[in-house]
């Protein structure tokens, strides 16, 4: 009888979309943390209920090829969950995740290698690091509210170690307050730190619920104006109750507002609250290959749908007569309408609003674009937007996705109203997670 407790050995034969190891025991699947397939492992059963067991994986029998050593401490963070995975084996493996879902939807068309990082590591830009009584410091445990403390994160800029170890000294020794969210009381809540990886430049914010005082903040500023690349150091105000990190009130505490990065030559001003891509290197070797598939030579409208910051317009626009950019968020507007002035593009015009309303609304008036790339969030497009996409039949159609369930349902979709699915490239945007980016192509069907 199956009961918590018990030990089992069994093979593993796949993954969740999670990252855990699958295996079947009496006729239920068993979900294993930390097990890879084609392992037969030992687990001691945590939860048994009638249709699924969990486990903890004790020791591996027999492990698999793509096994390696874990390259983390922190493995309560569950931030990387493919930790144990060989490079090449996770990039074959996000390679066969879009195969799948591609298949499952009767879709046949070339899917290209991963592209993939030569050094997948310290290639996040943004790190936001959570902050509770004690001080302790560090990121939220799978599935769970509970602080597991970080040192230092293998995939953050090397740097934001040293910033969260000056800031946890300068709050011991200044008896600056972390916020307490039992009681909604205290001050620190977050240290965020943006590095601009091709620039260089850093910028920290600390996020309080309540400022410190005055003293207390220049002695912050002491403690930090050392660090290598600092440009600019804020405080961010959220008193709000709730799990949203940043507030909407931001104060310069030393050096300069913005700092600046740049993608392929093209600069972005960054601020506390700007929308901006999490990994600057791998997001340059999206945007290349959706170029590459957009094929643009000169003279085409483009419409860039779920445009964010502007990003991916604004590498369309120096090889386009127009770019029209939508997205709904009004900061992200802001955001594109000054990166578009700072790179000194004017052949861009960004709308802020729906896409599944703007488009149509475009449309109505006579404005088509010869080429559209759709950038959607995890949910995928809007139906009312495939539509007027399947109207407007534009020469090329370039999806770009972060998750290839809601890709494949609406490239399944286009192509029973007038395209034709050219070709697929997943992109490993974020190395040892299970999360893949693809960047799709099709194109219109003529007419016989």
């Amino acid at each position: 009888m199956l009961k918590p407790g018990l030990l089992v050995s069994v093979s593993v034969h796949s993954l969740t979309e999670k990252g855990d190891g699958i295996a079947t025991l009496e006729g239920r699947p068993l979900y294993i943390e930390g097990a890879l397939p084609d392992e037969q492992v030992e687990v001691q059963l945590n939860l048994v209920k009638p249709n699924f067991c969990q486990g903890s994986l004790v020791r591996v029998l027999q492990p698999a090829a793509a096994r390696r050593e874990d390259f983390c401490r922190y493995t309560a963070c569950g931030g990387c969950q493919l930790r144990v995975m060989n490079d090449e084996a996770q990039l074959e493996l996000k390679r066969r995740l879009l195969v799948d879902v591609l298949q499952a939807k009767g879709l046949d068309c070339p899917v290209a290698n991963t592209l993939g990082m030569s050094e997948p590591f310290h290639y996040r830009n943004k790190a936001q690091y959570a902050v509770k009584p004690g001080p302790e410091v560090g990121f939220y445990a799978k599935h769970s509210h509970q602080l597991v403390e970080v040192d230092e994160c293998r995939v953050q800029a090397p740097v934001t170690t040293e910033v969260v170890q000056r800031t946890r000294a300068w709050m011991r020794r200044c008896a600056v307050s972390a916020y307490n969210e039992a009681t909604h009381s205290g001050s620190v809540r977050h240290i965020m730190v943006r590095d601009g990886i091709h620039s260089g430049e850093l910028m920290v914010v600390l996020v309080v619920a309540e400022a410190p005082s005055n003293e207390a903040l220049a002695q912050l500023v002491t403690e930090l104006e050392s660090v290598t690349g600092l440009a600019s150091l804020m405080l961010n105000i959220n008193a709000a109750v709730g799990n949203r990190v940043l507030g909407p009130e931001n104060r310069l505490l030393w050096g300069k507002e913005l700092i600046v990065d740049s993608l392929d030559g093209l600069e972005f001003a960054i601020s506390p609250l700007s929308f901006y891509q999490v990994n600057p290197r791998q997001t340059e070797v999206l945007y290349r290959e959706a170029m590459r598939l957009a094929k643009l030579q000169g003279n085409e409208v483009v419409f860039d749908l779920y445009c964010g910051i502007g990003t991916i317009s604004l590498f369309m626009a120096r090889h386009a007569r127009q770019v029209i950019g939508i997205e709904l968020v009004p900061e992200a507007i802001a955001d594109a309408r000054a990166n578009a002035e700072l790179n000194g593009i004017t052949n861009i015009e960004f709308h802020q609003g729906a896409a599944e309303q703007l488009v149509p609304r475009l449309y109505a008036e006579g404005v088509t674009a010869d080429v559209v790339v759709v950038d959607p969030p995890r949910k995928g497009c809007d139906a009312a937007l495939l539509a007027t996409l399947a109207e407007m039949q534009p020469e090329r159609l370039v999806y770009v996705s972060c998750n290839p369930k809601t890709l494949a349902r609406d490239l399944a979709w286009l192509c029973e109203h007038g395209f034709k699915l050219e070709q697929a490239t997943p992109v490993d945007m974020f190395p040892h997670t299970m999360h893949v980016e693809t960047v799709a192509l099709l194109t219109r069907v003529k007419d016989e």
